[in-house]
């Protein structure tokens, strides 16, 4: 979950006692750094103490090469990731947006309908972009590429979906969301052919641009998310890593002094914790401290769709059943 925070509240003193949120987990909980500490130690202990053991010399001049060109890939690297995790969330308020229009849309076009008759005609908008969210970082053990029941029920339980349209979703094989959205332009369709009392020049048009668009955002997202960083560009930064980190912690031996240990730590935690960094930051679906808070920008459209609706938001999401054709026409006419 994004961690909200004020640049304020800290300092240079307080920030070193700050542990969730911070790269402190994500470097001293794993293995890589004691690893590389343990070996400068070693290299130390074998240069001041075993005289019997020749060390070879690495200047700490020639390890400066490959440390400035690790600093570019790093850098490099860190940037496509922050404008990758940025771009999604500007997708994710853009989806969000797209709801919130076609909502007021309904107003519009539809003066004299009643709130249930609105949410039934916005619920499936909604529903997608909840789907969607599931779909990329849900509670599902593999990360969330699949829905789990207790997921299926929020859809059901919030009255966007009723439980034979689950049925439907569940057994279809493509892309869900752009199904719900499919369904909402039905659903539109039918009531632009049924209300006489609809605003003069309410059209498809105006709700097919905003489900177009959602389903841009949408697709997107997906498509983006499948296509990480070139592998072989990590590979290459993470081997340029290692080797420098293990190069420097030989070539610090030279200064003959006990404080290399914690200077090299210091090295250590703030090269791994950049690359930590980036690595979460290239999917913000999930769980991890950077990860968006899906939950939260799906409560958030719920209730803004409910408020545009009706501003004392006080009906019951009971969902109607799917139909099409000239059985959506009966329906909607109240035959």
């Amino acid at each position: 979950m994004t961690i909200a925070y004020e640049p304020t509240d800290f300092n240079e003193l307080t920030v070193l006692f700050r542990w969730k949120g911070t790269i402190f987990p994500r470097v001293l909980l794993r293995p890589a750094i004691w690893f590389l500490l343990s070996a400068h130690i070693g290299f130390y202990y074998l240069h001041m103490y075993r005289h019997d053991v020749e060390m070879p010399t690495l200047a700490w001049k020639l390890v400066l090469v490959p440390t400035s060109l690790l600093t570019f890939f790093l850098v490099f690297y860190s940037g496509n990731c922050f404008s990758r995790y940025y771009g999604f969330y500007n997708k994710c308020m853009g989806m969000s947006g797209c709801v919130m229009a076609w909502t007021g849309l309904l107003r519009v076009h539809f003066p004299s309908a009643d709130a249930q008759t609105l949410f039934n005609l916005s619920r499936y908008m909604v529903a997608s972009v909840y789907l969607l969210y599931f779909q990329l970082g849900g509670s599902a053990s593999d990360g969330g590429k699949n829905v789990v029941e207790s997921e299926w029920q929020v859809l059901i339980q919030t009255g966007l979906i009723g439980g034979d349209e689950a049925d439907r979703l569940k057994a279809y094989k493509g892309f869900r969301p752009f199904l719900l959205q499919v369904w909402a332009l039905n659903c539109l369709k039918a009531r632009l052919a049924s209300d006489d009392k609809k605003a003069p020049g309410a059209a498809l048009g105006p709700f097919q641009a905003e489900a177009l668009k959602l389903s841009g955002l949408a697709s997107d997202i997906v498509d983006q998310l499948s296509q990480p960083v070139p592998f072989p560009y990590y590979h290459t930064l993470t081997l340029m890593l290692s080797l420098n980190l293990i190069m420097m912690a030989y070539s610090a031996i030279e200064f003959e002094t006990i404080m290399t240990i914690p200077c090299f730590f210091i090295v250590c935690m703030v090269c791994l914790g950049l690359k930590e960094t980036a690595v979460a930051l290239a999917d913000p679906f999930g769980g991890d401290d950077v990860d968006f808070e899906t939950e939260l920008y799906m409560a958030n459209m719920l209730s803004s769709t409910m408020a545009i609706i009706s501003p004392s938001a006080d009906f019951p999401g009971v969902t109607l059943p799917l139909v099409s054709g000239h059985k959506a026409l009966e329906a909607a006419r109240g035959k």
